[in-house]
């Protein structure tokens, strides 16, 4: 990161998140304006409406707990082992300040 970027990006974190959120808005608005080919999507900043969503992806009723089951999880691996994985990664990004 070059260090023109890092002070930019220390100043946009005084911001308050609307300002930081009107900051992106006007960054991917001007590069969309002069860089025509680079793909910015902008659902991001026009969401689509719930309505909107619903007809291209119909909600199905929830029937019951076992329509919630998967069978990915690996046989080798316990919920256990999966849990004291995630505590040993939260633990480690509070120590790096993450």
């Amino acid at each position: 990161m070059s260090p023109q970027l890092k002070t930019i990006i220390d100043e946009a974190r005084g911001l308050s998140p609307l300002e930081q959120i009107e900051l992106i808005s006007a960054i991917s608005q001007w590069l969309g304006e002069h860089y025509p080919g680079l793909s910015i999507h902008s659902d991001f900043w026009h969401p689509k409406t719930l309505e909107a969503l619903l007809e291209n992806h119909p909600a199905q009723p929830f029937e019951g707990i076992d329509d919630q089951a998967v069978d990915f999880w690996p046989e080798d691996e316990s919920a256990d082992e999966f849990n004291a994985f995630i505590e040993q990664q939260r633990h480690e990004d509070l120590l790096s300040g993450k």
